[in-house]
Parts: structure tokens; sequence; C-alpha cells
């Protein structure tokens, strides 16, 4: 993705160029973040579904509890 970004010409070009560095970075970091966190989600539910145990009569409530549960269940409200 490419953005423009406009920078007074009174700034020095080694300073800005030195903040764009650092805000590639930070973005690069908190990328590779948000994407190890999904996937400890992901494991966590991959290894709750493996190892399911026999609830016997509750099997049926437990199971569509808990797709509610994962379909309404968000971190952060999503933007509208």
């Amino acid at each position: 993705m490419q953005m423009l970004i406009n920078v007074p010409d009174t700034l020095p070009k080694a300073l800005v160029q030195q903040r764009i560095k650092e805000l590639e970075e930070r973005l690069e970091q908190e990328a590779q973040q948000s994407q190890m966190a999904a996937s400890r989600w992901q494991k966590m539910v991959q290894r709750i579904e493996s190892k399911a145990f026999d609830l016997e009569d509750h099997t049926d409530t437990f199971n569509r509890d808990r797709l509610e549960f994962r379909e309404s269940f968000n971190f952060k409200d999503k933007p509208e």
C-alpha cells in the first residue's frame, strides 16, 4: 500500500525519512502481533474441539451455546 504524506518543506529531510522508517517498523510489528494473537486463539479452539469429551444428553445444548458464543464474541467493536 502506498500513502501520501504532506510534510512542510521546513522540516529536515533526514528527520522526516527517519520518522517514516520508524512508522513502517511499528506498523509491521503491530501486524505481526495481531497475527500471532489470532493464531493463538485458533490453536486454542482447535485444541478444545479435538479434545472434546462426552457430555451425554447435554451435547446438543453445549454445541448450540458454543456456536452462539463464537458468533457473538468480539475483542473490539467492529466499525460499522
